[in-house]
């Protein structure tokens, strides 16, 4: 969630780095922080809550630093405060420190830290790294002098080895920015399980968290990979790995435009990106459905031989990403007949996996850098399986390392809770789907498609009949948009409600799950989505006024089985809300109602 940005050239640094920070609002955070070079030390300027109160703090402070770094804090380790705030320094003054992750290791390493005469003045794991560079910084030379020392070629690389050794005592994940007083026109970077972009410029070089930031100045950009390090100055980047050996990393020219990262007059991202549905539906789906309704996913490298020894799928993902895999699992055992688990990638490399060389493995994730994704890939891979990533960011490190991919389009989303991803990730595996469908088609024992698409038959009538669906998607969604009035009316009814419960069966319980995150993220009420028959084993019991029940009503086999469920919430004294299809029956006791367009019941999640 934490932002990092730096820039080092002729403009303005610190106003250059916190301009940057402000594209970066979009991951949340508690407290924001900025540090710059001066003729006595490093400055450090931080403040709790947002960007705002920190530039008041700056108010009247000289700014004619050329290389500065910035940061904003989503609390892990410590209180959401000043103290705990970024940058953090050493005992000198003379280093200072941004840092992305968790280091695992902290208490140990501030235990050996204190013990050596080390004072720390926040209770961040952060506070260890400054601590550590200047503990290894050499012995001979007393730390604020070393610092003083920076000051040609072959003395940067001392301090960049003083960096360098620093994280290789370093167990967690980190992307870090380092100043030192010394050095003024210098930045030390690193990453390990945390992104890291470096943005080229002539004469200046920027660095940040995420793409987005650097876009208003420049559109090449350096993807760093787990366990770069790299030195900025005006002049050049250098990058090697953490024993200083030199590493070459491709330049990637980011295409995106640059509007796409600006609200375009809607009051905030997500409203924005919600609107920017059917253009993600279509700029995914866009030279994939080929003639006679075939899917056409060059990257895949997979032969018909390939997906017979794959008897067996994982799909893996974090929170939006896992959820989008809840509904490909449904729609791959309806369409493919093989058997799917869907897990949480945090929980994935700690199961012990049965995924082996007869497993496909589909790793989701927007970014392409979610930690938690990117392990559970190595663990994959560790134990032979095939690995399939699905992500939006060209060059990201689960592009790189997975054994195939397959991009989305949704472009940059700002948003920190995701929508158009969302929308984009459910195309993704519904393309994947007929693809691996076309493929069994192939096989001479191939098993006669299921029902389900049963409705639909054989193998050829599936295939048209999903792509049919899947070029009129966009335009349901623009018909769905075009009710936002209604939902917003809505809305207002149900802002004083504490308590929501989303309830469906089938690919309406996985909607449901999507539904019930985006509440608790947005609004920050209590919200969970259940298998509505579920709910008379427990959860009933907190059914009372007050409590909202949205239940999706959308798929015709289950629908009476739904309608019951609804009865016994409403006779609880619940509001309840039911999403139906156009033109289906309302049921009974429904205090109001959202209707949405029809199309195949795999796709009603994306309308």
């Amino acid at each position: 969630m934490c932002g990092i940005t730096g820039y080092v050239g002729g403009r303005p640094a610190v106003e250059t780095a916190l301009n940057n920070l402000k594209r970066l609002e979009y991951r949340g955070y508690d407290s924001a922080g900025v540090a710059y070079p001066n003729c006595n030390g490093i400055s450090v300027v931080r403040a709790a809550g947002k960007i705002a109160n920190l530039e008041r703090a700056l108010t009247g402070t000289p700014h004619a630093a050329h290389a500065a770094i910035a940061h904003t804090r989503w609390a892990t380790h410590g209180r959401p405060n000043e103290a705990n705030a970024h940058p953090h320094r050493d005992c000198s003054g003379q280093i200072a420190v941004v840092h992305n992750g968790i280091i695992e290791n902290y208490a140990e390493l501030r235990k050996e830290l204190l013990a050596a005469g080390h004072q720390f003045t926040s209770e961040t794991d952060t506070e260890v790294l400054a601590h550590l560079i200047e503990a290894n910084l050499p012995p001979a030379i007393p730390a604020t002098e070393a610092a003083r020392s920076v000051v040609s070629g072959v003395e940067e690389e001392i301090f960049a080895n003083a960096v360098r050794a620093a994280l290789r005592l370093v167990t967690g994940s980190y992307a870090i920015a380092v100043l030192s007083q010394a050095s003024p026109d210098t930045i030390f970077v690193s990453r390990k399980d945390s992104p890291l972009i470096i943005g080229l410029g002539e004469g200046e070089n920027f660095l940040a968290s995420d793409i987005p930031a650097v876009m208003r100045y420049t559109r090449c950009v350096v993807l760093l990979e787990d366990g770069d390090f790299a030195i900025l100055t005006p002049d050049h980047v250098r990058v090697t790995d953490l024993d200083g050996a030199p590493v070459t990393r491709e330049t990637l020219e980011v295409t995106w435009d640059d509007a796409a990262a600006e609200k375009n007059g809607y009051p905030h991202f997500m409203l924005k990106e919600i609107h920017e549905g059917p253009r993600t539906v279509r700029d995914t789906l866009r030279g994939r459905l080929g003639a006679n309704n075939t899917v056409v996913l060059p990257n895949l490298p997979f032969t018909a031989a390939d997906w017979q020894r794959f008897r067996r799928i994982s799909i893996v993902g974090c929170g939006t990403a896992y959820h989008a895999g809840v509904v490909g699992k449904r729609l791959f055992e309806q369409v493919l007949r093989r058997p799917v688990e869907v897990t949480v990638a945090s929980e994935f490399r700690y199961s012990d996996p049965l995924v082996g060389e007869d497993t496909l493995v589909i790793l989701v994730s927007q970014s392409g850098e979610t930690a938690d994704t990117l392990a559970a890939m190595r663990e994959a891979k560790a134990k032979g399986a095939t690995t399939l990533a699905i992500f939006n960011v060209v060059g990201s490190s689960l592009a790189r390392d997975a054994d195939a991919a397959l991009l989305t389009q949704a472009g940059p989303e700002i948003g920190v809770a995701s929508t158009k991803a969302y929308l984009a990730q459910l195309t993704a595996f519904a393309l994947l789907c007929l693809f691996l469908a076309q493929l069994q088609a192939d096989l001479p024992d191939a098993e006669t498609p299921p029902s389900g698409a049963s409705e639909i038959g054989q193998t050829a009538t599936i295939l048209t009949a999903f792509a049919d669906a899947l070029r009129e998607l966009p335009t349901l969604i623009e018909e769905c948009l075009r009710r936002e009035p209604q939902i917003a009316a809505l809305a207002e009814t149900l802002a004083n409600h504490s308590s929501f419960f989303y309830l469906g069966r089938g690919y309406d319980f996985a909607a449901a799950l999507e539904a019930a995150l985006k509440l608790k993220e947005i609004s920050y009420l209590h919200a969970e989505a259940y298998p509505a028959g579920e709910m008379k084993h427990g959860p009933l019991a907190l059914v009372e006024p007050g409590v909202a029940i949205i239940g999706f009503c959308t798929q015709p086999a289950t629908n009476e089985k739904m309608f019951s469920n609804l009865k016994e919430v409403k006779a609880r004294e619940g509001t309840v809300i039911t999403v139906l299809r156009d033109g289906d029956p309302v049921p009974d006791g429904s205090d109001a109602v959202i209707t949405v367009p029809a199309t195949l019941d795999a796709f009603m999640p994306i309308v």
